[in-house]
C-alpha cells in the first residue's frame, strides 16, 4: 500500500508538471465586442450565433495571438463607451481608424479597407453634387464617419437621418422614407443582393477620404492595453503574410480586395 501510495504521489506530481508546462498553459480569455448586425461583416443568425467576415477573421486573429476570445454583442454607437467602461477588452466591429477616435482609444493595424457609396432607387436620377443632392434625405449610421462626411461635404444640402442599425436604413430606403443610403460599399452590396435591394443601385463614384473615413477598420483597445494591442498587431501581420487573410476575404468578397496593408 505504501509503494502504491508513493507511486500515486509521483504520478500526480508528473501530471501537475505537465499541466503547468508552457505548452499546456490555458489561453488567456478576453471579451471581444461586435455589432453583430452589419452583414457581411457580422450578423446574428436565427439560432443566435454570430457569423460573418469579421467573426471569421477575429477568430483567426485570436487563435494566432493564442487568445481565447468570447464575442459580446453591442450596438455600434455604444461600442467605445462599453470598452472604456470595462465591459470587454477589444472591439472588432468595422470601426474606422480616425484621429478623433484615437484621442480616446488605441487601434490595431487596419485589417480591412473599403470605399463608401451612395445607394438610391434605379429610377431616382440623382446625381452626386450640391444641386443633385439638394433636399435629399440620406440614411446613415448615427455618429459614424458616414455622417461626418455628409456634414463636411453637404452641410445644408442634404437632410441627414441617423440610424442605429443598417437594417433600419435599408428598410426606410425600401419604403421611401429616405431617398438614399450612404454606407460602406461592401455592406451596400450585400443589400443590393437581396430581393428588396433589386430595385436599387450604387450612385456616384467610390469615395475614399482618409481625413474623414480614416485608413481602414481596426481593432480597438483601451490606451492602457498596449500589450494586448501588440499581440493583435502581430497576429494581423501573420495572417496577411501566410495568406490566411486572403482566404477569409475570398470566402465573403470573391476577387474584390479589402486588404489594408497599403496603409500600414
Amino acid at each position: 500500500m505504501a509503494v502504491r501510495g508513493l507511486m500515486g504521489v509521483a504520478l500526480a506530481t508528473v501530471l501537475a508538471a505537465v499541466i503547468a508546462a508552457p505548452g499546456h498553459a490555458a489561453a488567456e480569455t478576453i471579451k471581444v465586442a461586435t455589432e453583430a448586425s452589419f452583414p457581411p461583416f457580422s450578423k446574428t443568425e436565427a439560432d443566435g450565433t454570430i457569423t460573418g467576415f469579421e467573426i471569421d477573421l477575429g477568430n483567426a486573429v485570436c487563435e494566432r495571438a493564442k487568445l481565447q476570445c468570447e464575442w459580446v454583442k453591442q450596438d455600434f454607437d455604444g461600442l467605445i463607451a462599453g470598452l472604456l467602461a470595462g465591459k470587454y477588452n477589444m472591439i472588432f466591429s468595422s470601426m474606422s481608424i480616425t484621429e478623433e477616435r484615437k484621442k480616446a482609444v488605441d487601434f490595431s493595424l487596419p485589417y480591412y479597407d473599403t470605399p463608401y457609396r451612395f445607394i438610391a432607387h434605379k429610377d431616382s436620377g440623382i446625381e452626386i453634387s450640391n444641386a443633385g443632392l439638394q433636399g435629399k434625405k440620406v440614411g446613415v449610421y448615427a455618429g459614424a464617419t458616414q455622417e461626418k462626411y455628409l456634414k463636411a461635404k453637404y452641410d445644408g444640402v442634404v437632410e441627414i437621418r441617423g440610424y442605429d442599425k443598417i437594417d433600419q436604413i435599408n428598410a426606410d430606403l425600401v419604403t421611401g422614407r429616405i431617398d438614399m443610403a450612404f454606407n460602406e460599399q461592401l455592406a451596400g452590396a450585400e443589400f443590393l443582393k437581396t430581393p428588396e435591394g433589386q430595385a436599387f443601385e450604387f450612385v456616384g463614384p467610390e469615395l475614399k477620404d482618409k481625413a474623414i473615413f480614416g485608413v481602414g477598420a481596426g481593432a480597438v483597445f483601451r490606451k492602457s492595453d498596449g500589450a494586448l494591442r501588440q499581440k493583435i498587431d502581430d497576429a494581423i501581420r501573420s495572417l496577411y503574410q501566410d495568406g490566411t487573410f486572403d482566404k477569409i476575404s475570398q470566402k465573403y468578397f470573391g476577387s474584390m480586395s479589402v486588404r489594408a496593408d497599403q496603409n500600414w
